[in-house]
């Protein structure tokens, strides 16, 4: 494994892999992957002119494999302002731990302090814990708690 690694802004002939590493996030999570909201929201943020310069991937420069991705989006919430949402981000098993989430995540507070972005949010699995960990290393507070009710499963035993 390469410490190698360059950061780039994903296009359109990175679908595959971003289909992959997106398939591998949502399956670690314990969810399934649906291919359908995957290609909607992926062509979304690749093509909208506001939103495609915030999918960004890592490379292994020596093998040239794409190794993780961040999606760092724009938001005008109800008052106006800008804010900014960290979306995704995934670094394969192998890369973990070395780093480059760190870098990810700053190149993507990058894009966003240049598209004028005010305060960037993340929300973050409970079984995410890894990830919480750097967005508390790279300063991000808890501000909120957010609790979720899936109406497919509620007065079923679980």
């Amino acid at each position: 494994m390469s410490s190698n690694i360059k950061v780039q802004v994903a296009n359109p002939e990175h679908i595959d892999d971003l289909r992959e590493l997106t398939k591998l996030l949502v399956e670690g999570l314990g969810q399934k992957f649906d291919p359908k909201r995957f290609d909607w929201g992926i062509r979304r943020r690749l093509y909208d002119p506001l939103q495609r310069h915030g999918i960004l991937i890592a490379v292994d420069e020596d093998s040239g494999d794409i190794i993780g991705m961040i999606i760092a989006e724009l938001r005008i919430d109800p008052f106006g302002s800008s804010e900014g949402a960290i979306k995704q981000l995934f670094l394969k098993k192998p890369y973990r731990r070395k780093g480059f989430g760190s870098l990810l995540l700053k190149k993507a507070m990058e894009h966003l302090k240049k598209i004028n972005v005010e305060k960037v949010k993340v929300n973050i699995k409970k079984k995410a814990v890894e990830a919480a960990k750097l967005y508390e290393k790279m300063n991000f507070k808890k501000v909120y708690e957010v609790l979720e009710l899936d109406l497919t499963k509620e007065g079923k035993e679980e």
